[in-house]
């Protein structure tokens, strides 16, 4: 993950223990996308990188404000694109070989991806691209993660215009700093107004109007500290007292706060990201020991190449594992190669361009020899910039032939198919719908007095179920019909879990219906949120209701979602465990390329785990 650092390390007001905050956050975040269960809230570890890049490029730019009125911006986005262009270009080019040799589903999603990230505004195609839902099934983009640098791209491009703009009045700097409140206040404000657990977070998530605040109290924090006087000696032991309760809060939030929880974006991203400030605070002070403990040579060594660590992680894992929660040891490899790959680009790739490796040579090259010395050195220099230039040239065409000509694969190969079976869905539905209804009252007087002398078959024929669900179910309907065919299945694509209750009261208070039970067949497009308890307290106490269990292996809430699903149904009453998760398990044949959506062995063994679980309830 990309944080300014500049040329911190050769002044004298280097701050040496945000080497560590950086080290734990990029840890964290590595954790969670290989979905390790301390790590729930890892993603956390973005919002603090954003703290700490705000922070960091509004503090560089402050000294030569006060001095100038204004900003050099040819060399401040010189030294920008030289610290993030050499490392995404690097990553693509290899990401775009060898998942064109290795992945063509990756390789296919990369391509679609690769100008927004170079271009930096990856975070706001990702909300308006405009990609089918089955075509986005399976792994994720391995350039997803970029989001982040994107949102730090735009701030780096507005927010020092505003730095200038705000300089040419009296009163700089308190009017600077309540700006930045007044914006980083708004941007909190959004967050919480425009989220919504029944719709695709994504543009909470990744909208810089939504996420910028988290910048901005960095910013703040630079601001605030503009005039160099920091903790004194009889304050620092006190703030450093402080920074390590707030550390733990944050550790203890990534550990414990699902990722994708309603406190984050209610509230927990703007929290997370003031102890942040805070802890960098705390840390400033030359005596801090906190700050000297936060600065050791391993937590600094992770956090100088922390934007290597960050940029290639992700693509590693959904190469090796699909993003999917894996054994030990393939996280092993992960981890170290991780490592590996991340050490050598910011050795050979990162440092060299930061540190001006270009201009030097130009400037070699451009240059009047005037001794034999100097000559031969020109003369190498020459030479070296001209295979290095060749080498560049090569593989850039080489991975631009590569786009225009590699065949592209998708995770589902039939997606007309997938599309056309959900409208032929959605009408047989709605015939089913009216139908079911009128039967119902006339084998509601015989039911229970016959029971007891019915076939399997006979039961499930005279049961009036509803089940809610998503495309996985809607792939099955025609099987679930064959099984219950006076019941009632509502699937669609892209279905989130709080839509149930609208779903259930329209059948209930506009369509009469009053059948034998619920089937809540949700959980793979989302958090579960308060769905369960809800729906249940609808049902009422009577009516019986059966949750089935997920299998969305790329999904970060699969996990979480079952566990709340096993601990709800054994703890409530009238409310029965459908257990595909364990059904499906080591069973490949069932599912199509995105390991969760069914093939048509995978359809009939996804009713018959409903019909077993509703013949054990109602048999009785």
């Amino acid at each position: 993950m990309k944080t300014e650092n500049n040329n911190y390390g050769k002044q004298k007001n280097y701050i040496q223990g945000i080497d560590g905050i950086r080290a734990f956050s990029v840890l964290m975040v590595v954790a969670y996308h290989l979905k390790l269960p301390f790590a729930k809230g890892g993603l956390l570890g973005v919002t603090i990188f954003f703290v700490i890049s705000g922070f960091l490029i509004t503090r560089i730019l402050l000294p030569e404000i006060a001095r100038t009125k204004t900003i050099d911006f040819k060399n401040f986005w010189i030294r920008r694109l030289r610290r993030l262009l050499p490392a995404i270009l690097t990553m693509v080019t290899a990401l775009i070989f060898v998942s064109a040799i290795f992945n063509r589903v990756l390789f296919t999603k990369t391509c679609s991806d690769v100008l927004s990230v170079i271009l930096g505004y990856n975070n706001w195609w990702q909300i308006f691209n405009d990609v089918s839902y089955f075509e986005n099934a399976g792994a994720p983009s391995p350039l997803t993660h970029c989001w982040s640098l994107a949102i730090e791209a735009q701030f780096y491009l507005i927010y020092p215009l505003l730095l200038i703009f705000l300089a040419k009045f009296r009163n700089r700097k308190r009017n600077t700093i309540l700006i930045t409140f007044i914006l980083a206040l708004i941007s909190i404000v959004l967050m919480w107004a425009l989220f919504d657990p029944s719709k695709d977070p994504s543009r909470v998530y990744y909208g810089t109007d939504t996420r910028v605040f988290s910048l901005l109290i960095g910013a703040l924090l630079a601001l605030i500290s503009e005039d160099g006087k920091v903790n004194s000696e009889k304050t620092t032991h006190y703030w450093d007292v402080i920074g390590v309760v707030l550390f733990v809060g944050l550790l203890y939030m990534m550990v414990m706060i699902d990722g994708y929880s309603s406190f984050l974006y209610r509230g927990g991203q703007a929290i997370a990201s003031i102890m942040t400030a805070l802890i960098i605070f705390s840390v400033m002070s030359e005596n801090s020991i906190f700050g000297r403990v936060m600065g050791i040579f391993p937590l600094k060594w992770i956090g100088d190449r922390s934007y290597s660590i960050y940029l290639w992680h992700y693509p590693i894992i959904l190469l090796i594992s699909g993003g999917k929660k894996s054994s030990w040891w393939i996280i092993l490899v992960e981890v170290l190669l991780t490592g590996v790959v991340s050490a050598i680009s910011y050795q050979l790739i990162e440092t060299p361009v930061r540190h001006g490796i270009i201009k030097k040579n130009i400037d070699i090259i451009k240059a009047h020899p005037r001794t034999r010395g100097e000559r031969r050195r020109q003369i190498r220099t020459i030479r070296r910039s001209i295979k290095t230039v060749f080498v560049i040239t090569i593989i850039g065409i080489t991975a631009i032939v590569c786009i225009a000509f590699v065949p592209r694969e998708k995770s589902l190969n039939d997606i007309e198919k997938l599309q056309v079976q959900a409208q032929k869905a959605k009408k047989l539905t709605e015939q089913k719908t009216s139908s079911t209804n009128e039967k119902t009252t006339n084998q509601d007087a015989s039911k229970d007095a016959t029971v007891a002398y019915q076939t399997d078959e006979e039961i499930l024929e005279s049961l009036n179920l509803l089940l809610i669900g998503d495309s996985i179910a809607l792939g099955a309907t025609d099987e679930f019909y064959a099984a219950f065919p006076n019941s009632i299945c509502d699937a669609a694509v892209s279905r989130y879990t709080t839509e149930s209750f609208a779903i259930y009261g329209s059948y209930v208070n506009e369509k009469g219906w009053n059948g034998d039970g619920v089937i809540f067949a949700l959980g793979s497009n989302g958090l579960l949120y308060d769905s369960l308890g809800t729906l249940r307290e609808m049902l009422g106490a009577d009516r019986p209701f059966f949750i089935i269990t997920a299998r969305a292996p790329y999904a970060s809430w699969e996990e979480s979602n079952n566990k709340e699903i096993y601990e709800f149904a054994e703890a409530t009453d009238n409310t029965y465990l459908i257990d595909w998760y364990k059904a499906s398990e080591g069973h490949s044949e069932y599912f199509v390329g995105d390991e969760t959506h069914l093939t048509d062995e995978g359809c009939k063994a996804y009713i018959d785990c409903i019909r077993a679980a509703v013949l054990q309830v109602y048999k009785k």
